[in-house]
């Protein structure tokens, strides 16, 4: 029986050059609600999402994360951040929102990628105006990618990461 779910998890790849089309606006709504409508610890859901699609902001961002520049070529891109008196509840939650916009995307044929990472967005946070009570996470470009991608996971094999019942035990 066909999972589009498993199937999109097995395909999904970090995308970091994107084409010149734009993303519609439904397209990008989807996305970001698929970051709301992920599961959150006690339901706290301590995120809260940036959509920046204008091409100004966009270009600030790739100036801003170390790890991204290739964010100011992106049709958008989503700043994640969550409430810092949240801890380690708000860096979960807000991750699985990541991984659910991802998916999301990807299977509206959009591509992504986690740039950044947690403490040191600090001038994402100020230039975006997300109050000093949040902590950004990450940053998440979005795009259609500029080339059909193609491609296999390199993953371990099953058997060295999955045990049965109790750690080495082979699972069948």
């Amino acid at each position: 029986m066909a999972n589009e779910v498993f199937d999109a998890v097995c395909t999904v790849l970090a995308v970091r050059e994107y084409s010149e089309v734009e993303i519609p606006s439904d397209v990008a709504m989807r996305v970001v609600e698929a970051g709301r409508m992920t599961a959150s610890a006690s339901n706290m859901q301590p995120w809260h999402f940036v959509l920046v699609r204008e091409r100004e902001g966009l270009r600030k961002l790739g100036s801003l994360v170390r790890t991204g520049p290739y964010i100011a070529n992106a049709a958008a891109a989503v700043i994640v951040a969550f409430e810092k008196d949240k801890g380690d509840f708000g860096i979960s939650d807000a991750s699985r929102a990541i991984q659910s916009m991802m998916l999301a995307a990807w299977a509206d044929g959009v591509g992504s990628n986690w740039t950044g990472f947690a403490g040191r967005l600090d001038n994402v946070r100020e230039q975006f105006g997300l109050p000093e009570t949040y902590t950004v996470l990450a940053v998440m470009p979005l795009g259609y990618p500029k080339r059909k991608v193609i491609g296999r996971k390199k993953r371990k094999p099953l058997n060295e990461v999955v045990s049965a019942e109790h750690f080495g035990q082979p699972v069948a």
